[in-house]
C-alpha cells in the first residue's frame, strides 16, 4: 500500500491518501484540501471512502466536496462524530467562518475492533481514543497507524474544547503507543515518522 501525505491549508492539518498499484479505488484519512487530492489520485480512481479521525474543521473542512465528487464514496466516523458532522458548531466550521454541515448520505458508524478491508488481504482496523474531541479514532493497518489528534509525536495533546477530556487522553495516548510499536505513524499535523 502506498501512502501519500497531503498538508493542509487549514493549520496544516495532515489528509492521507491509502491507495494501492493497479486498483482503481482509494481511500482517505481526513479530508482537507480537495485540489491536491485529486492530483494525487489521477484519473479514474474513485474515492471509496474518507475514515475521519475527529470531527474538528481543519480535519473534515473538504468532506462536502468530495462527496459530491464521488457520490458513493463512505465517511466513517464515530457516534460522537456522527453529531460533529452535522454540526458546525460542534466541528468549529461556524467560527471560520466556512459553515460545514455534512450533505451526503453514506455514513457508516465504527467501533472499537471493527476492521474495514480497503485493498485484497489489507485491513484497517478501528481504534477509538477520545480525549483530544470525543468523536477522535485512530486507525491501524499491517503496518502503519493513522493517529490525528489523540497522538503527534513531542506535541502535548490538546484538551481545551468542550468535547475534551484530559483523563480520557491520557488513557488514549496509552493505548496508541501500544499498539504503534513496529508500524509507520501517520499523525494529524506534522511529519510522519516511519519506522516507529
Amino acid at each position: 500500500m502506498e501512502i501519500v501525505q497531503i498538508v493542509n491549508t487549514v493549520f496544516s492539518s495532515n489528509t492521507y491518501v491509502l491507495r494501492e498499484e493497479g486498483a482503481d479505488w482509494c481511500w482517505l484519512v481526513d479530508a482537507g484540501d480537495v485540489a491536491p487530492v485529486l492530483e494525487a489520485i489521477g484519473e479514474g480512481v474513485t474515492i471509496r471512502g474518507i475514515f475521519l479521525t475527529h470531527t474538528h474543521y481543519d480535519h473534515l473542512y473538504g468532506i462536502n466536496r468530495m462527496v459530491d465528487l464521488f457520490l458513493r464514496s463512505v465517511v466513517y466516523t464515530s457516534e460522537a462524530g456522527m453529531e460533529g458532522i452535522y454540526s458546525d458548531k460542534l466541528n468549529f466550521s461556524k467560527y471560520h467562518d466556512d459553515p460545514i454541515v455534512f450533505k451526503g448520505d453514506h455514513v457508516r458508524v465504527v467501533h472499537d475492533g471493527d476492521e474495514v478491508e480497503l485493498f485484497p488481504g489489507e485491513f484497517l482496523t478501528v481504534l477509538e481514543t477520545p480525549g483530544h474531541d470525543k468523536s477522535c479514532l485512530t486507525y491501524y493497518t499491517r503496518g502503519e497507524i493513522f493517529t490525528g489528534d489523540s497522538f503527534i509525536p513531542e506535541v502535548k495533546v490538546i484538551t481545551t474544547f468542550p468535547r475534551s477530556n484530559k483523563q480520557d487522553a491520557a488513557r488514549s495516548v496509552e493505548a496508541i503507543l501500544k499498539v504503534a510499536e513496529g508500524r509507520d505513524l501517520y499523525p494529524g499535523h506534522g511529519e510522519v515518522l516511519l519506522g516507529n
